[in-house]
């Protein structure tokens, strides 16, 4: 069990990983397979790759990342995953060295021209303020997404207000069981 909660923050940290490195609106346009996208002649190097993390702060938002969904896992886990084993979980997940794999992930899909560029970007006084304005944009739409759910999830419960008090009585009191017959006996 430990392997597969590991298993799944890591796979969940590994998908959030393109986030910060999109810069274009795919919104138009067709979601692209990976096998769409030609490997580059002349890949990013490591050290251009760990430039690139350094300047967005990938790494160590992946680790919060990560360690909120840790949390997260901790708060609706069954009872029997102890607080010591989510200590551990968390400390072993924020162990795992991320770096070579998203070195790996990004020379599969980015030239040293791409990564040049991007990093120019982030050194750019705009790719700085974009930077700088993530967390407040992310604060914002979180704010907004829980003010919809919360409208909707009004909506629904009022549309289905009778079936739920309905139901809630019927927890509250249940049927009464048929009775098995009994053999009484007399003192």
């Amino acid at each position: 069990m430990r392997t597969t909660c590991f298993a799944a923050v890591l796979l969940f940290a590994t998908i959030c990983l393109a986030a910060p490195a999109q810069t274009t609106d795919h919104s138009a346009a067709p979601a692209a397979d990976a096998t769409d996208i030609a490997p580059p002649a002349h890949p990013a190097t490591a050290d251009q790759i760990r430039e690139y993390l350094e300047l967005t702060h990938a790494v160590d938002k992946m680790h919060k990342l990560i360690s909120q969904n840790v949390k997260s896992a901790r708060i609706t886990s069954a009872p029997y995953f102890t607080g010591g084993f989510w200590d551990d979980m968390e400390k072993a997940v924020l162990d795992v060295d991320l770096v070579p794999p998203i070195i790996s992930s990004y020379q599969k899909y980015y030239s040293q021209e791409d990564m040049a560029a991007l990093i120019a970007f982030y050194k750019s006084s705009a790719g700085q303020r974009m930077l700088a304005a993530e967390p407040h944009i992310a604060a914002d739409l979180d704010a907004t997404l829980r003010q919809a759910g919360a409208q909707a999830g009004r909506q629904v419960g009022e549309k289905h207000k009778d079936e739920i008090q309905r139901l809630i009585k019927q927890t509250q009191n249940p049927p009464p069981q048929p009775s098995s017959p009994m053999i009484q006996l007399k003192p």
